[in-house]
């Protein structure tokens, strides 16, 4: 599968590992290319997904794999603030029906 995002062109190739109905999801995807002689590499995401008494779910993403380079430290930060913006939009459309993110990166 390939994501492709308004803010970032072209598109990502995504590789699903695992999925749990209702649980989690595992996928794996390119890392930024950072110079190192070591080439391409890929990070984890894992996606858990926790029911709570109140009917809400807990949503925790954790991505690893990162180099321990400053390109990886600088690309772990920019995919940590997609991911919590990609959380925030996600809400605000299931709670309130608004496009969170349609003209934001215009």
């Amino acid at each position: 599968m390939t994501w492709d995002f308004h803010d970032f062109p072209g598109a990502f190739p995504v590789h699903v590992v695992d999925v749990v109905k209702d649980k989690q999801i595992v996928l794996r995807w390119d890392a930024p290319p950072d110079g190192d002689p070591a080439g391409n590499y890929e990070t984890t995401v894992t996606m858990t997904f926790e029911g709570l008494e109140d009917g809400r779910t807990l949503v925790r993403i954790h991505e690893a794999g990162w180099r321990e380079n400053e390109a990886g430290q600088k690309a772990s930060y920019g995919n940590c603030e997609g991911w919590t913006g990609m959380l925030a939009a996600m809400r605000v459309w299931l709670e309130y029906g608004i496009h969170f993110r349609e003209g934001f990166y215009k």
